[in-house]
Parts: C-alpha cells; sequence; structure tokens
C-alpha cells in the first residue's frame, strides 16, 4: 500500500510503501451523481444540505438522513474527513423526519429535531470499541469509550438481538426505550 503522511498543516511529511497482507482502506465518501446534480440541495461533496429538522434548506419537501447528510467535520484536521454517522444516530434522524413529515401532512408545525446520540459496538476480530457520545457532534454532554473482548461479544449479542427484532416486526420494543431513556440517550430533543 502506498502512504502518504502529512503534518499538521496539511504538508507531505513522508512517502513510502507499507507492507501488508490483509487490509482494508475506505475511500472518502461522496454523494450519489444525481442528487448532487440539484442545485442547491448538496454540498460540493454531494451530501444533502438539512436544517435543524431534517429539511432541506432549499427544498421544504425533501428530507435527508444517514449517510448522504451534509455534517461538518468534528475538527479542523489536515486531509479533510468527515463526521461518523452510527446506527442510532441514523434512527435518531429518521425518528425526526417521520414526526416532521407528519405535522407537514395534518398542517401542523414541524418542530422535531433529531439528538443525534450515538451509541456503537465496534467489532475488531477478538476484541472491540463501544463508545457513548451524546450527542455525536460536540460540545458533548457524554463522552464515554471502552474497549476489549467483551465488546466482541457484546456485537455478536446485539446482531442476534437485532436480527430477531427485525423478524419479528419490533423495531423498538418498550423495554428497549425505558432503559436507553434511563441512560439519558433519547432519539428526539
Amino acid at each position: 500500500m502506498f502512504v502518504t503522511e502529512h503534518d499538521m498543516n496539511g504538508l507531505i511529511v513522508k512517502e513510502h510503501d507499507l507492507p501488508f497482507k490483509f487490509s482494508m482502506m475506505l475511500p472518502a465518501f461522496k454523494g450519489v451523481d444525481p442528487v448532487a446534480a440539484v442545485e442547491g440541495l448538496c454540498n460540493p461533496r454531494g451530501f444533502v444540505l438539512i436544517d435543524e429538522y431534517q429539511r432541506s434548506k432549499k427544498y421544504r419537501n425533501i428530507f435527508a438522513a444517514g449517510v448522504c447528510v451534509a455534517i461538518p467535520p468534528v475538527e479542523v484536521t489536515p486531509v479533510p474527513t468527515g463526521a461518523p454517522k452510527t446506527g442510532y444516530m441514523i434512527e435518531s434522524m429518521v425518528t425526526a423526519i417521520v414526526h416532521n413529515i407528519a405535522a407537514d401532512l395534518t398542517g401542523q408545525v414541524a418542530d422535531a429535531k433529531a439528538t443525534w446520540n450515538a451509541i456503537c459496538l465496534a467489532d475488531m476480530g477478538d476484541t472491540g470499541a463501544a463508545f457513548v457520545a451524546l450527542p455525536q457532534i460536540p460540545p458533548r454532554n457524554v463522552n464515554w469509550i471502552k474497549k476489549g473482548k467483551w465488546v466482541h461479544l457484546a456485537k455478536v449479542a446485539f446482531e442476534k438481538y437485532f436480527i430477531y427484532k427485525m423478524k419479528k416486526g419490533t423495531t423498538e420494543p418498550i423495554y428497549e426505550k425505558y432503559v436507553l431513556k434511563a441512560m439519558g440517550i433519547e432519539k428526539l430533543d
């Protein structure tokens, strides 16, 4: 793999080959060309520009959630990076959208705001990292991270639980909602 290392000013410090047996590289994300081509809908990378209600800033009948949303970087870095989007954060966005569309359809004010809270279990083979960020974009009220083999086991258990919920058609059991609420983790502001 050919690697370019940068200093804090973005200047190239070193270029070299890095030997590897197995690796995964993620290219910079970019929006979908037909959506990016709509004037005023997206930023230069093709991500949808939204207001605090998940609604397009230019087209009030367009809502966006998930990876396609334009979120400014959490911090300035020499090489541009994006903010990660976790499953729970996206659920938060979608919940706000559903409430806001329902409000639009009934002639009420669309005022539901997603919390953008993040919960993540990142599996790394026989270990992993878990984090909770409330909200994901700083400033945060909660910033918690732990690592270890238990995260791998928790991720396996969560995947089984998630598949069970989807097969049953229960996206948010009442006990799950109240356990998360007791921990201060909610989908809507």
